[in-house]
């Protein structure tokens, strides 16, 4: 691989529409998938992702930046977007000119968008128990009626983000609120609009509320953790991530090595500088985890800089400048998957993974 910078993270789009077609199984022909790449699809690239999505079965996508928009209708998808709330009331004309389905999560941004008195297809987020983004209850009759009223206003969808995906109890409760507002809805005249609330743990965890859609993201770039990662065998979108080793060097016993945090060492080292640091993700200080190299694990030593990253590998005497370095991923019979390196560095895997994959240059596997 003849790269400038030779640090670089894999991006698995057949992974992808693999893991579109777990959730089509699941739900079934009639529900819709909105798939969801914000973030930048999760740091992998919205417009990759997104075209991805689409080619694996999935009905829409979602994302919460009106740039994602841009970049993915850039890249030639025709299909349905969602925007979720993310924009101040006054750019209401420039979110409806991108072309996609806007969100409705409050007072301020309903009467913006009606204001603009030009067709424009919207969802209103409901609050239900998230405590977040979502037009309270005590509000829904008169947004909902307000949206009956306005000139070129479509309501085309409700949905809300649930709480707790762990306690069926409090999933009840919230259910219970949606069903509120989806009458009130009703009772405003609205109706042909699509039910929405099961993001990927409720897809895992609550079949009987895939509704008409569901807006899955973790699930999709195989982020689920925990007991949920055994639900569905969904495969990692970011597959690996790699560098090359730019400089080898022996150390005798009782050198000062300045990273080691002014410590000297006890005894000869022989240590590899490859050229990744905390300013592509990962953290500066212990515990660093370990990398794979010519097939076997070498310890990650001393503390990270922002650009380089160093590992000791007096027990692997092949390594050479130029030698493949693993640090998620598969190498020869060994494999870092990404709860080990979550689990070496104090992060959960879905906000690791994806600050690796924004800041590092992306290789594309199809």
């Amino acid at each position: 691989m003849a790269m400038l910078r030779s640090s670089w993270v894999e991006i698995d789009l057949a992974a992808l529409r693999h893991n579109v077609a777990l959730v089509r199984d699941r739900v079934g022909p009639e529900v819709r998938i909105v798939a969801v790449v914000k973030s930048d699809g999760f740091g992998c690239g919205a417009a990759r992702t997104g075209q991805a999505a689409i080619a694996g079965g999935a009905d829409a996508v979602a994302v919460g930046d009106p740039r994602d928009v841009q970049a993915i209708r850039g890249a030639g998808v025709e299909a349905p977007i969602l925007l979720y709330a993310s924009t101040l009331p006054e750019a209401a004309a420039e979110v409806a000119a991108l072309g996609a389905t806007v969100t409705i999560h409050d007072a301020a941004s309903l009467e913006a968008f009606a204001a603009l008195n030009r067709p424009l297809d919207a969802y209103m987020k409901v609050e239900t128990g998230l405590g977040r983004l979502g037009v309270n209850p005590d509000e829904w009759a008169g947004a909902f009626a307000a949206v009956d009223q306005a000139r070129g206003l479509r309501l085309t969808g409700i949905y809300t983000h649930l709480n707790a995906p762990e306690d069926p109890d409090a999933i009840k409760r919230q259910i219970a609120a949606f069903q509120d507002a989806c009458r009130a809805a009703e009772a405003a005249g609205l109706k042909d609009f699509t039910r929405m609330v099961a993001s990927s743990h409720v897809v895992l965890g609550y079949p009987e509320l895939d509704y008409d859609a569901v807006n899955t993201g973790r699930l999709l770039f195989g982020l689920v953790e925990g007991a949920w990662s055994g639900m569905a065998p969904a495969r990692p979108v970011i597959a690996a991530v790699k560098s090359r080793v730019i400089q080898v060097k022996e150390f005798p016993a009782g050198s000062y090595v300045g990273f080691l945090g002014g410590g000297s060492l006890e005894q000869p080292t022989r240590l590899a500088v490859l050229p990744i640091g905390f300013g592509d993700g990962f953290n500066h200080q212990p515990p660093l985890g370990e990398a794979l190299i010519e097939g076997r694990r070498a310890p990650v030593v001393g503390r990270r800089g922002i650009e380089h990253t160093v590992i000791d590998v007096s027990g692997v005497p092949d390594v050479r400048i130029g030698s493949e370095t693993v640090f998620l991923g598969p190498q020869g019979a060994d494999r870092i998957d990404g709860a080990e390196l979550a689990g070496w560095l104090g992060l959960p895997q879905f906000e690791l993974l994806p600050r690796l994959a924004r800041t590092l240059p992306r290789v594309y596997l199809d």
